[in-house]
């Protein structure tokens, strides 16, 4: 294959990637649409106080911003826009929910390893992939519990090609990252480094871990 040839199908890929990245974002603003009509339900029986208003109503916006940052989205820094809004609202989703029922406000964490869908972590556990080596991830607690009963975790599995992998597996694949674009999140305010440990870029360590970590969550898998 010539020069000419190589760009045509770098072009293409590109394409590709741009449209696979776009496809699974729009079914992340959709869950979590659904996910804040699930805590609407809830906010009606129990009243909130000013300043959890406040938060809700900034989860609605954050929302609306990541419906129309998926519309304008025309590159990977377009959808590093429709990241950066989400992770803000599941956080402040997860918020609404625990100081509702009377829990502390979270800890800003990096959201769930098996699935970002699932929201903020709660808690930093040793887990071993099938046929890999064991590693530290951020969980969130639904994830936490699964592990400790001995169950599997609630994974999201993305397509590749013509296999289906689990999401963060996709960067062993021409289509590393299949959600995310690190040069695009790095001016998310302090989700560059949550996404680049949930994405295997960098350790994370031992923040969060422990028990004592939030466990409201926000989705949780179920």
């Amino acid at each position: 294959m010539g020069i000419f040839g190589r760009r045509k199908a770098a072009k293409q890929a590109a394409i590709e990637l741009f449209r696979a990245r776009r496809h699974y974002l729009r079914d992340d603003v959709t869950a979590f649409g659904e996910q804040l009509s699930e805590l609407h339900v809830d906010t009606l029986t129990t009243p909130l106080d000013g300043d959890t208003q406040d938060v809700y109503r900034h989860a609605l916006e954050s929302y609306e911003r990541a419906k129309a940052a998926l519309r304008a989205a025309e590159d990977a820094d377009g959808l590093g826009l429709v990241v950066t809004a989400l992770v803000e609202g599941r956080y402040q989703a997860a918020c609404v929910l625990a100081t509702s029922v009377g829990g502390p406000m979270p800890q800003r964490l990096p959201e769930c390893f098996f699935n970002p869908q699932h929201g903020p972590s709660s808690i930093t556990v040793r887990w071993t992939p099938p046929g890999g080596t064991e590693r530290e991830v951020a969980v969130c607690a639904s994830d936490a519990n699964r592990l400790a009963r001995g169950e599997d975790p609630a994974v999201r599995m993305v397509r590749v090609g013509d296999r289906w992998v689990p999401f963060f597996g996709g960067h062993r694949s021409s289509y590393f990252p299949v959600l995310v674009d690190p040069d695009a999140i790095n001016n998310g305010a302090g989700h560059a480094r949550g996404q680049a440990m949930r994405c295997g870029w960098m350790p994370t360590g031992g923040e969060g871990a422990g028990l004592g970590g939030n466990t409201a969550g926000f989705g949780g898998g179920g």
